[in-house]
């Protein structure tokens, strides 16, 4: 399992060169994201916002260094909400420059901590818990100018550790609420994408 997520997260700079300094490496750029979490164990679709910033190191590997907040409504019974707090490596095997009007794909992966909170709506119970993820996606920038583009992101998490799993059961019909904390096996974890508008304020 370690050799799988080592691998994911040298993935996207494997086999690329080292590009020379040019004007596309050496900036930094600065943005927002809307964000959606699907495919999650409990079935439930989350909804948050968040930011980010950017620092292009080379001209076909970028960084990406990012906040978001999540809340999730489980069935009308509870509330799940995740902070996530992390970095991701984004490269350009095709097309790597910003120039107005072009689309520029590329693969990320990378790492985040996770503060994730279940709270029961019917009496106020919660359980919490910290960890941390590793995530691989694709993603692609579109250029509005050369100095601003929107970015859409889907990277599957993979998180490690124990996780927060809220289950709905059926008693007579009616419905409970079941809230407990699991060991994550395997690539457990959910998808997530977001949709980001990026500001390149300045040159390093």
């Amino acid at each position: 399992m370690n050799k799988i997520i080592l691998f994911a997260l040298l993935l996207p700079v494997m086999g690329i060169a080292q590009e020379p300094l040019d004007k596309e490496s050496g900036y930094f750029q600065l943005g927002v994201r809307n964000v959606m979490s699907t495919f999650s164990e409990d079935g439930a679709n989350g909804f948050g916002m968040g930011g980010q910033f950017r620092i292009r190191v080379l001209s076909r590997v970028n960084t990406d260094w990012y906040a978001d907040f999540i809340t999730t409504d489980i069935g009308g019974l509870a509330k799940r909400e995740d902070l996530h707090i992390g970095w991701s490596v984004l490269t350009y095997p095709f097309n790597y420059h910003t120039t107005k009007g072009k689309i520029t794909p590329y693969i990320l992966a990378g790492h985040c901590f996770d503060y994730s909170k279940v709270t029961s709506n019917k009496d106020g119970f919660y359980l919490d818990e910290l960890s941390s993820a590793v995530q691989l996606g694709l993603g692609a920038h579109y250029n509005i100018t050369d100095r601003t583009d929107i970015s859409l992101t889907a990277q599957y998490m993979m998180h490690m550790g124990k996780d927060i799993h809220a289950d709905i059961e059926q008693h007579d019909g009616e419905r409970d609420l079941h809230i407990e904390k699991t060991q994550v096996r395997g690539i457990e974890g959910h998808m997530l994408i977001n949709l980001s508008l990026n500001v390149r304020l300045f040159d390093m």
